[in-house]
């Protein structure tokens, strides 16, 4: 067959090599604003969007031009704009979409753990802290208007920002060590963590550092993605149901 996955996560990478292993053609695309995977096939870099063709149709496109057989969305499980755009471009070019949704975080293994859906939400739960970290990247800036005049955040981020008032920034590409982790939030006196529920063992180490630090943490729900033809929730019974 001939695959294209949309990939940017752990797994997707090795789905991508678990599927040429096993003799399939595959096409790897990745937005690339952080890192280029290095992977021994096709990468196609940077989104569908040009000109005037918007991202559905310039998916679309693709996957006719490259004869693609199947689409398997891996990507991240708040990267909603290219899950839609996805499930909307295999419906054009007739094909299936298959998605691997990497299961979340379980919240009874953090006992101070608490939800929220949008930032408004948000915003009257930590209002009365002083030094939240908000692991949530550079998105973390469309909020800074709301900050309050008595919080410092400090936010982490893979790509370098302008300097804000009351902002503190580390530039840095996980995944991060639970030790420095619990050294990051004890040097800047830490006392709420901000993170979305990414799921995934690798990049649990700020949950758990919070934990050992007795630091609630405030976790975005997921959201609804579109409808596709079949979710797997386990990378090996993705590989098994291709096979």
């Amino acid at each position: 067959m001939k695959i294209l996955i949309l990939g940017g996560i752990a797994e997707s990478k090795e789905l991508a090599l678990a599927l040429l292993s096993g003799g399939h053609e595959v096409i790897y695309s990745i937005a690339g604003l952080v890192r280029i995977p290095d992977l021994p096939c096709k990468v196609h870099i940077g989104g569908f969007s040009y000109k005037n063709v918007d991202g559905t149709t310039g998916l679309a496109k693709f996957c006719l031009d490259k004869k693609i057989d199947l689409l398997v969305d891996a990507t991240h499980p708040y990267a909603t704009t290219i899950s839609e755009n996805a499930a909307l471009a295999t419906q054009r070019a007739k094909i299936p979409c298959w998605r691997f949704n990497r299961p979340g975080w379980n919240p009874k293994n953090y006992p101070r753990w608490h939800d929220y859906s949008k930032f408004a939400d948000l915003l009257p739960q930590i209002s009365h802290f002083s030094r939240p970290f908000l692991s949530i990247g550079i998105g973390a800036l469309e909020y800074a208007k709301y900050r309050p005049v008595h919080q410092q955040w400090l936010v982490r981020s893979a790509k370098p920002f302008q300097d804000q008032a009351g902002i503190i920034q580390i530039n840095a590409i996980g995944p991060f060590d639970i030790n420095d982790e619990i050294k990051l939030m004890a040097d800047f006196s830490i006392d709420a963590l901000i993170s979305k529920n990414s799921g995934c063992n690798r990049v649990s180490a700020k949950l758990d550092a919070a934990a050992r630090l007795g630091i609630p943490v405030f976790v975005q729900r997921r959201p609804e993605l579109s409808v596709v033809e079949r979710n797997f929730g386990e990378i090996t019974s993705l590989i098994d149901a291709i096979a």
